[in-house]
């Protein structure tokens, strides 16, 4: 009788920590069943570095225990666990010896869990199995136990409806009845099935409103837009962006993904509702008829909450961050058309982390104006406040402390001569203040003052700064951990808010930018691509970089994720906001920040590429 209570006490203990939240109680009961109970005292030794792996997975019950790095030289302390953290669960991740040397920081009771009965319930229990994998290396698509997965990802034939076309030959009244009668969109194909047009109500009612229409004409006599393609192995984001993006409301799903190839359905934003409630592609579309900025203003806070129901995991980041950049891109130009403010020959742009397309809280987007020469900067100047003001009616959070608008509106050649100096006298010139320049992306206006300016910076790169900007990385260092409800920094203080820009986010952005420069793409990308391109640059090193760009994912994850459900930029997250899994997910990637760090200051690796 007194050992059923104490294995029902065991099981009632280890329901309240994960990965065992996600086990049936009789599972538990079982799991407690084979186990035992050790006490240490403080100093004592629990596990030894190099040893090999235990019979047994232990659970802290009471107490703190500390993990210290004893290969060469003065032992490190790595990292600080307490109560519900597993030790000796690495084995399940491929290790046949103890990674660290566990040490009693105090008086410390443990449960050993039998590791064979251990190992049977993370085959069991999915999330189980991801927590414990993320001891090992990062994961970006770790679910939460009521996750619905990331729908974004589905295939779009999973939801294309049939396919309903007509010949240009057909009347419009005939293509107004077939499209009555499925009530989504037909597709205009010539005799091969290849896509010509497509036909929506909005697109019917626009020709109705012009008073083009004919009933009895061709449907060919009217103006067809063809819609963007997709292929069948393409996934719902794409089309979402494809949509969205796109003044036909529609796009088209063909045999080969391209305009030449056999069209099998149409798909609309209709489609996609069941998918995702609020459909981000009908979003996008009423961005781009806005007819004032409060209507802004609330399709902003829309779609916001559009992107916090998508984000059911870090790797959900991928299409929901290209998601925020259209819909800040959308509101940008659609502020620029309501205020007047389209100059000739301008180039209106953003930097910084929406110039990176990795913004999905509502900070205010950084925005430049190049043009095209001196004598425009007072009509340029006029255009930007009137943008800028229209931009802080649209429901964004107040922006940090930046440059005055006169200093964000330039010609291309001062542009050009500022970045050079940027580049070439990087401390005199302060370039530290201005990196976010170099995050630079393009979303209205003329193409060509970009195109010069970027070509400047590319031309102007050199090695120098290359190792400049590598050294300049080391300003920004990782915590140590997080133990109870504090963040233990590498120095050791503790604090009770995790600076998730400065001690995450900030590192790998400024690491991948490193990179970026280093194969002169140094506009136009995000940070994911940075980092791809440094796999391609320095292969033997393609693991870090590939845990890099997981970390990142699960750093943008949790900044959106609280972020939007606070209503706030997510820089700074109070420890209560994070749960045990969020602090897992970070905690994972600690280590990898360190090791691209160490990687990218050694100057060596320049001599390689």
């Amino acid at each position: 009788m007194e050992t059923s209570a104490i294995r029902y006490r065991v099981a009632d203990f280890l329901k309240q920590h994960p990965p065992f939240t996600a086990m049936e109680e009789g599972d538990l009961v079982a799991l407690a069943a084979g186990g035992r109970v050790r006490f240490f005292e403080p100093h004592e030794y629990i596990l030894c570095q190099g040893e090999p792996r235990k019979v047994h997975v232990f659970v802290i019950q009471h107490g703190s225990v500390t993990l210290w790095d004893e290969r060469g030289g003065a032992p490190q302390l790595r990292d600080v666990l307490g109560v519900g953290d597993l030790l000796g669960a690495e084995q399940f991740n491929g290790e046949r010896s103890c990674l660290f040397t566990a040490r009693a920081a105090g008086d410390v009771l443990l449960y050993g869990l039998s590791a064979p009965d251990f190992g049977a319930m993370l085959a069991k229990y999915p999330y189980a199995r991801q927590y414990v994998s993320a001891l090992g290396s990062v994961i970006s698509d770790f679910q939460w136990t009521d996750g619905g997965g990331d729908r974004g990802r589905l295939f779009l034939h999973d939801v294309a409806p049939p396919l309903a076309i007509v010949s240009p030959a057909h009347t419009v009244t005939d293509t107004a009845r077939t499209l009555a009668l499925i009530g989504g969109a037909v597709a205009v194909t010539n005799a091969d099935q290849q896509i010509l047009g497509v036909v929506t109500p909005e697109t019917l009612l626009g020709w109705v409103a012009a008073g083009a229409v004919n009933a009895a004409g061709p449907i060919s006599a009217l103006t067809l837009a063809p819609p963007p393609t997709l292929g069948p192995d393409a996934s719902i984001a794409d089309a979402v962006m494809a949509i969205g993006t796109s003044a036909t409301g529609a796009v088209a799903m063909t045999t080969d993904g391209s305009v030449a190839g056999r069209v099998l359905s149409i798909v609309t934003p209709r489609d996609l509702a069941p998918v995702f409630g609020d459909e981000p592609a009908s979003i996008l579309q009423a961005i781009r008829r806005a007819p004032d900025v409060a209507s802004l203003a609330s399709l902003n806070q829309r779609a916001r909450g559009a992107a916090l129901q998508q984000l059911t995991s870090a790797a959900a980041t991928d299409w929901v961050a290209r998601f925020t950049q259209a819909v800040d891109f959308g509101v940008l130009s659609r502020v620029v058309a309501l205020t007047d403010s389209d100059e000739p020959g301008a180039c209106w742009c953003v930097c910084g982390a929406s110039g990176r397309a990795e913004s999905m809280t509502r900070r205010a987007p950084r925005v430049i104006l190049m043009h095209a020469g001196s004598s425009d900067q007072a009509t340029a100047a006029a255009a930007y406040r009137r943008v800028a003001d229209g931009l802080a009616q649209c429901g964004y959070l107040p922006a940090a402390a930046a440059p005055s608008g006169e200093f964000d509106v330039a010609s291309v050649s001062e542009w050009s001569r500022r970045y050079a100096a940027w580049i070439q006298q990087p401390v005199v010139e302060e370039m530290s203040k201005n990196r976010a320049l170099f995050d630079v992306y393009p979303f209205h206006g003329a193409p060509s003052p970009w195109q010069q300016t970027r070509a400047s910076i590319a031309s102007a790169i050199d090695r120098d700064i290359i190792r400049v900007l590598a050294h300049d990385c080391l300003a920004s260092l990782p915590p140590m951990t997080f133990y109870q409800d504090a963040v233990i920094e590498q120095g050791g203080e503790e604090s009770r808010v995790f600076r998730l820009e400065h001690s995450a986010l900030r590192p790998l952005v400024d690491l991948g930018r490193v990179f970026g420069m280093a194969s002169r793409e140094t506009t136009r990308t995000s940070t994911l691509e940075r980092l791809a391109i440094a796999r391609r640059l320095l292969p033997a090193h393609e693991r870090v970089f590939r845990d890099a760009a997981e970390t990142l994912r699960i750093v943008l994850w949790l900044q959106a994720r609280v972020g939007i459900a606070q209503g706030t930029d997510g820089t700074e997250l109070p420890l209560p906001l994070l749960s045990r899994q969020d602090r897992h997910m970070l905690k994972s990637g600690f280590p990898v920040i360190e090791r691209l760090l160490a990687l990218t200051s050694d100057p060596t690796w320049l001599a390689t590429i």
